[in-house]
């Protein structure tokens, strides 16, 4: 954990949470592939998770944008209609 004493805390936060982001893709790299989905106009990645994990909440679609990252960019609200994502399955302490 990063000292606290005299330090910017919202530099420790986005160093907490980078390094977060960066655990995160790491364990969404080892995952397999539970399907692949050709978005249709208006669908959002809250709306896949559902669909595919039956729950939307961040941690599940965060899910399917890290697997894609490099085919969404930077903004996880913008998906467009077409492209083909890739849905890994879910990790056990996710289940």
């Amino acid at each position: 954990m990063p000292k606290l004493e005299g330090d910017n805390l919202s530099a420790v936060y986005k160093k907490l949470a980078a390094e977060k982001r960066t655990e995160f893709a790491r364990k969404v790299a080892l995952l397999k592939t539970k399907a692949e989905h050709k978005v249709a106009a208006g669908e959002t990645l809250s709306a896949l998770a559902l669909k595919y994990y039956g729950k939307s909440a961040k941690d599940y679609w965060m899910l399917i944008y890290e697997a894609n990252k490099a085919a969404i960019g930077e903004n996880p609200n913008v998906i467009k209609a077409g492209m083909v994502l890739k849905v890994p399955d879910l990790p056990e302490d996710m289940k």
